[in-house]
């Protein structure tokens, strides 16, 4: 197995020049009796990467994880920011795998109800019952969820700005 990291530039990333890697895994002919595996074995460390990791998404939160790298010069501005995205990367999955964990057990139990009742299969509109009866449940931890989000990102929005500008502050002394 070949693994490699892709450079892929978004397009708002790239006109900031903030480069994000993506894990790639190419395979030849992998063995019949084995699945052939996604992203890399291991995260890499932060230290060597010369960009952000992007994994393979997670089994129970389905988001793909960050590995955010920083240079030894790091300032304290852009220190906090890499701090603050971590954490809320940290949040974000932990709800996501909760909530996920809370949906399929209730998803099981649904079903498990309908095939002791005598059904032999649930159709698609006794689920689509449950989604809807699942979403109007957890409508509240999802606003709350939203807000929570939104307050997180315009921390984080207003430490990348502030980064930004520190960086073009420090570009204009250089050049005078």
């Amino acid at each position: 197995m070949n693994k490699c990291f892709r450079y892929q530039p978004r397009i708002f990333q790239s006109q900031l020049s903030i480069s994000r890697c993506y894990a790639a895994v190419q395979s030849e002919s992998p063995p019949p009796q084995k699945k052939p595996g996604v992203g890399l074995a291991q995260k890499p460390d932060p230290k060597l990467v010369k960009c952000d990791y992007i994994g393979p998404p997670d089994a129970q939160s389905n988001l793909r994880p960050y590995v955010r790298h920083y240079d030894d010069n790091e300032t304290r501005l852009a220190r906090s920011l890499r701090l603050k995205r971590i954490e809320v990367e940290a949040w974000n999955t932990d709800f996501w795998t909760r909530h996920n964990k809370r949906f399929y057990e209730e998803k099981e139990d649904f079903i498990r109800l309908h095939t002791e009742s005598g059904t032999s299969e649930v159709s698609a509109d006794q689920m689509s019952h449950f989604y809807k009866a699942f979403l109007d449940k957890n409508w509240r931890i999802h606003m709350m969820y939203n807000i929570s989000w939104y307050l997180k990102n315009f921390d984080i929005l207003t430490l990348a700005a502030a980064v930004q500008l520190q960086k073009l502050l420090a570009l204009s002394k250089r050049r005078t």
